[in-house]
């Protein structure tokens, strides 16, 4: 089975301050060493990575204190970097790539960002994808230290959302609030929308009236306008195409001879190149010679430091102290016996003591004095290293170059004389095509003067120059021919006199008015796309809403049979069941005040769209042998433990998570529910991937890669990897 968890990288986390790489290629891997080593750090840096962004649930002040701040004896660093690497087979994270790489950086300035498969990307884009993937930072999919009771101490409502998680309904969960607060601000638009439109309602119709004085006036301008268009655009036309027809092969003209000077420059390029391909030839030489002395050089340092290295070896042999043929068979003897003992034992304490005294006796017996190491020797020895160290990079060095040089010289394999023959015949052409630009240059500038003329006569008019190149002709333009230009100079002169005639108007109020009215119009839009979208908004919220509830009713009641039988296990007997707490908030109405009763309601309500929201709980009832519970406050920690894993088993009886990251749960545990957890991990490892932080023999007997957990004295953690096979 394929794991979807497949390596951690630290950098400057906590206390590891160099880069560190676990890999996850078994189903159960434990993370051990002594307390303060560091080993909860690995669980906080796969919170902190999944986007938790609360100090206090990484065990720190600040976010800043994430950094690796510095020893004594090991200076700070200046960010921290945390990468998860999941198989993306299934394709939950966007991208074609097999594997999928979240990260998460934090420098000193507190600037905290996130990269999945090296591309930026917000927190609020990355919730949605991680809740897709039933990836989350809190609840039972990672368990922290001190946490192993959590499902017990939880609310009802959080544990409905630790559910919920397990079952994959958190992305809906996601979406549903965020339709919500969508919803909430649509309200929130149609209500100032409402109000502006209340508000310009009148005005609207104050400057409709007015504006109807003066719409006589906006059609004689339409008239005269379409007019004086007309008459212009036909002594324009003819200029306009004649300078077209020049400007169109002058642009290719100008492209070919910009295609023939960049022709050109290369030509010239090609020919400086060839003349420095000698020199090359003789560089390459002279660097395949130094490289020949240099590996000579290398060959008699390397047998010089085997010689010495040989010579100190032979100085640290240890000469071992003599001892009687006696006291040997003696030694021999009392071993024996003891092995004997030890075979038959089942005490592992005791005989891990046993062991460790004939260790000792044993070192007693045999521990003789090293002989001194000659310094001189060991100087020699370090001073060989250094210039065999030097010597190879000289000779990589050298090598680099030599392969440039060849490059070069493959590129310069054609006759210079075809390249002096091609670089004469790019300039000819050249020239040629600029002559015959200079000639359409000559004519292009004879038909702009004439244009220029046109434009000033129509400026004359009063007309802005951008109506004179419209895109679209008036209609009727192309009749329009020099024989009716004098009607139409005498209609122009006619529709001038009428606008004299009905007087100057306020150009403000007339662009007030439209203002007016598309404002009018775009709010009445607006409203009408705000109801629509609420409406959409409302009918998403109802099904997801339907659809979690719906999701979560059919898993549900094999969840809590499930949880019945882990808890059995777990205690020997009993029973426990998981039973809903589901509250319906009074509905507030004008004619009665709410009664502020509440109590235990159905799942799923009558499907109406007035019914409120329900906010569903999940409680938890057990039954311990021989004991008398009336709540679980009165259950002791290590039972509050086996109740939470009794749940968390259950969960990933019908659900199981991509993987589950658990510190120190079981450290509450006796000596034998700490075996039956062990041996529910092996039996669950084929639905899930385990990630657990231990110090239980039998929690370690169950993984199949260990991770040891050290610190030195620089008080750095560092990772050590055991694989069991």
């Amino acid at each position: 089975m394929t794991n979807f968890l497949t390596r951690l990288e630290l950098q400057g986390f906590k206390s590891f301050a160099g880069k560190t790489v676990l890999e996850f290629p078994s189903r159960v891997t434990a993370v051990v060493g002594p307390n303060g080593s560091g080993k909860s750090n690995i669980i906080d840096a796969i919170r902190w990575v999944l986007g938790e962004r609360e100090a206090k649930q990484l065990r720190g002040e600040t976010l800043g204190n994430l950094i690796f701040a510095g020893t004594p004896k090991k200076p700070a660093v200046g960010f921290a970097k945390v990468a998860l690497c999941f198989n993306n087979q299934k394709k939950l994270f966007p991208g074609e790539t097999a594997e999928a790489v979240l990260e998460r950086r934090i420098d000193r300035s507190g600037e905290s960002s996130f990269a999945l498969n090296d591309s930026e990307v917000k927190l609020k884009d990355l919730l949605p994808l991680l809740a897709k993937a039933r990836l989350g930072t809190r609840g039972l999919m990672i368990v922290g230290q001190g946490q192993s009771d959590i499902f017990v101490r939880s609310t009802p409502e959080e544990r409905r959302l630790m559910i919920e998680e397990v079952l994959g309904l958190r992305e809906f969960r996601l979406k549903k609030n965020q339709a919500e607060r969508r919803l909430e601000a649509s309200e929130i638009n149609m209500e100032k929308v409402r109000a502006m439109l209340e508000e310009l309602a009148p005005h609207v119709r104050i400057l409709k009236r007015q504006k109807s004085r003066f719409l006589r006036r906006t059609e004689v301008e339409e008239e005269l306008k379409a007019l004086e268009d007309a008459y212009f655009y036909v002594r324009n036309k003819a200029l306009s195409e004649s300078l077209a027809r020049v400007e169109t092969p002058l642009k290719a003209l100008q492209e070919e001879l910009a295609a023939a000077n960049r022709d050109v420059s290369g030509q010239e390029s090609v020919l400086e190149k060839e003349k420095n391909t000698d020199a090359d030839f003789e560089k390459a030489r002279s660097i395949r010679e130094k490289i020949k002395a240099a590996a000579q050089e290398e060959s008699g340092l390397a047998l010089e430091l085997a010689k010495l290295e040989a010579r100190l070896e032979m100085q640290k042999a240890v000469a071992p102290t003599d001892h009687s043929a006696a006291e040997l068979k003696m030694l021999v003897q009392d071993l024996r016996k003891d092995l004997a003992v030890w075979r038959g034992a089942d005490d592992l304490a005791g005989v891990k003591r046993s062991i460790d005294e004939w260790l000792s006796r044993l070192k007693k017996f045999i521990e003789g004095e090293s002989a001194v190491l000659d310094k001189d020797l060991v100087l020699q020895s370090d001073k060989l290293k250094e210039a065999l160290k030097g010597k190879k990079e000289s000779i990589q060095k050298l090598q680099k170059e030599e392969e440039e040089i060849a490059l070069s010289q493959q590129k310069s394999s054609q006759v210079f004389r075809e390249r002096v023959e091609n670089l004469n015949k790019a300039k000819n052409a050249a020239r040629a095509l600029e002559q015959r630009i200079q000639s359409q240059l000559l004519e292009k500038e004879k038909l702009q003067i004439g244009l220029k003329d046109l434009e000033r006569e129509w400026l004359a008019l009063g007309r802005a120059l951008a109506e004179l190149k419209m895109a679209n002709p008036p209609i009727g333009t192309d009749a329009l021919g020099p024989e009716a230009w004098s009607e139409t100079e005498r209609k122009l002169m006619r529709l001038r006199g009428e606008l004299a005639a009905i007087g100057e108007i306020d150009a403000s109020l007339i662009k007030e008015a439209d203002e007016s009215e598309a404002r009018y119009d775009f709010l009445t839009q607006q409203i009408a796309d705000l109801t629509k979208a609420s409406a959409d908004l409302k009918a998403l919220i109802k099904d997801l809403d339907e659809r979690i509830r719906e999701d979560f009713k059919k898993a549900f009641h094999a969840i809590s049979e499930e949880f019945n039988n882990y808890f059995r296990l777990m205690f020997g007997g009993g029973k426990a069941k998981l039973s809903l707490e589901v509250k319906k908030p009074p509905v507030i109405t004008e004619e009665a005040p709410p009664n502020g009763e509440g109590g235990e309601q159905p799942l799923a309500g009558n499907g109406s769209d007035e019914e409120p929201d329900l906010e569903i709980g999940v409680e938890v009832d057990v039954s311990v042998p021989r004991k008398k519970i009336t709540n679980l406050e009165m259950l002791s920690g290590g039972e509050k433990t086996l109740v939470s894993l009794a749940a968390l088993f259950a969960l990933i009886a019908i659900s199981p998570p991509p993987f589950l990251v658990l510190d120190e749960i079981d450290a509450a545990l006796d000596e034998e529910n700490a075996r039956r957890f062990a041996e529910l991990i092996k039996e669950f490892a084929s639905k899930t991937q385990f990630v657990i932080v231990t110090h239980n023999r039998s929690t370690m007997e169950a993984a199949e890669v260990l991770y040891g957990v050290t610190m030195g004295d620089d008080g750095v953690s560092k990772v050590l990897s055991l694989k069991l096979e």
